[in-house]
């Protein structure tokens, strides 16, 4: 048997391109610059050196005391509010959520929602402004009355810190349209910071949304002149394919493309074409029974952000999400998918875009949220109209490099084959002709008299 030591030569460490440096403990004294008394020395933080691998000395033990004191330090600062931008929120304990003078600042320009001189946040609002230390908000010490809420000092409440503000926005049963999850606030912040303006989707207390229906432009005229008839018929009976498609009994006996003449590849492809799709144009309907725990449904919508911006008037959002608790929710079944698809607008691509664009896009699309412990990961579903896009049809040219790039054509993709065809079949009859001449014209034996032959 061998030694322990033996043994042990043979281990191999773990390679570098193996080690997360992320993973590893962090030096933050660093962050000692940010809480000096003197704000003129105040300057952005460098990163400095980590160790990675500990060797039980003082000076390290030493170096990573320091960085967890510094990190403790920072997280400790109280952090004031100034007199000029100083915004007083109270929080509203029937309600879940807060309210504060109406004010002229450009942080309330897309939250909130003003009734007379008060405007009233909702949680992922208030939190959201309460965590970028925007908002002071505090308890009311006392019960305060609806026609009270324009005369409270600041005397008659209590500061709230940033973990009373989540205990009470987050989880409240009975708030107003319905309970704020912390997989909810961590996508709405998100996306806050990321630039883009957010709203709720109606009220998250109801059994479901309602179904939309596509609007297909119902003030546009159906009238057509002779003339125009007269050529849309023509046109409909030159569009129609050559072939006539197979029918159910044909099907089920032998290939699906029938020894003939095609002259062009889209009779081949809709005879490929078997299996029907719906149409998209039809109204929606449910597939499940109404259940207002059911977690697909819209929970924000998502406008990009723009200069003129009005809260009144906000028109069709830009996206919609609906947030999932990865760990609570497990992969949406076809059923669930068609009920929250159905809730969405009917919602076509341009038919100006490529072929690409309209099919990332579709008819009706919406964006889930999954949230894994803290960490959102946004993933599309759309109804894709596959059938409706001939992939067959496509004429986008080619990128172009040096010897530059040609326009895709059928007709001629159909010539190369058949000259390749026949320029194999003329190679194949040529060596067999020569394999069988060479058989006869064998050359005589050596030693072999010419009478012999």
């Amino acid at each position: 048997m061998a030694d322990e030591d033996e043994d042990l030569s043979h281990l191999r460490g773990p390679e570098p391109a193996d080690i997360d440096l992320s993973d590893e403990t962090q030096d933050f004294r660093f962050l000692d610059k940010l809480i000096v008394q003197d704000k003129g020395t105040l300057s952005l933080p460098k990163r400095g050196e980590k160790d990675f691998e500990p060797h039980a000395t003082s000076l390290q033990l030493d170096t990573l005391e320091a960085s967890r004191q510094a990190m403790h330090n920072v997280l400790s600062w109280t952090r004031t509010h100034t007199r000029k931008n100083h915004i007083l929120g109270v929080y509203h304990t029937e309600t879940n959520m807060a309210y504060v003078e109406k004010i002229k600042s450009q942080h309330f320009q897309t939250i909130g929602k003003a009734k007379g001189n008060i405007l009233w946040l909702l949680p992922e609002e208030a939190l959201f402004m309460v965590e970028r230390g925007t908002l002071d908000c505090r308890w009311p010490v006392k019960q305060i009355n609806d026609e009270e809420h324009e005369s409270v000092r600041s005397e008659e409440l209590a500061p709230m810190s940033l973990q009373a503000a989540y205990a009470a926005f987050i989880g409240f049963e009975g708030g107003i349209g319905g309970k704020l999850t912390l997989e909810m606030y961590t996508v709405y912040a998100g996306l806050k910071r990321s630039g883009y303006i957010v709203f709720r989707t109606g009220t998250w207390d109801d059994e479901r949304a309602e179904l939309q229906y596509p609007n297909l432009e119902k003030g546009k005229s159906t009238k057509r002149s002779s003339w125009s008839s007269y050529f849309s018929e023509v046109w409909q009976r030159l569009s129609k394919p050559s072939i006539p498609p197979l029918t159910a009994s044909a099907l089920q006996f032998g290939p699906l493309l029938k020894p003939g003449l095609y002259r062009n590849y889209a009779d081949i492809y809709r005879l490929l074409q078997t299996i029907p799709t719906h149409d998209r144009k039809a109204p929606p309907e449910f597939m499940l029974t109404a259940d207002s725990t059911n977690p697909f449904r819209i929970t924000f919508d998502v406008y990009k952000a723009a200069t003129k911006f009005k809260k009144s008037e906000r028109g069709t959002p830009d996206f919609r999400i609906s947030v999932i608790n990865a760990r609570e929710t497990s992969i949406p079944t076809a059923a669930q998918l068609n009920d929250l698809l159905a809730t969405m607008p009917y919602d076509p691509p341009n038919p100006a875009d490529n072929m690409d664009r309209k099919l990332l896009h579709g008819s009706r699309n919406v964006i889930l949220a999954v949230v894994d412990n803290g960490i959102p990961s946004y993933m599309r579903f759309a109804d894709v109209p596959v059938s409706d896009e001939r992939l067959y049809e496509r004429s986008d040219r080619a990128p172009r490099g040096k010897g530059g790039g040609r326009q895709y054509n059928p007709a001629r993709e159909l010539r190369m084959v058949a000259e390749l065809a026949s320029e194999t079949a003329q190679k194949s009859a040529t060596s067999s002709l020569t394999d069988r001449l060479g058989r006869r014209l064998k050359p005589p034996p050596r030693g072999a008299n010419i009478r012999d032959i």
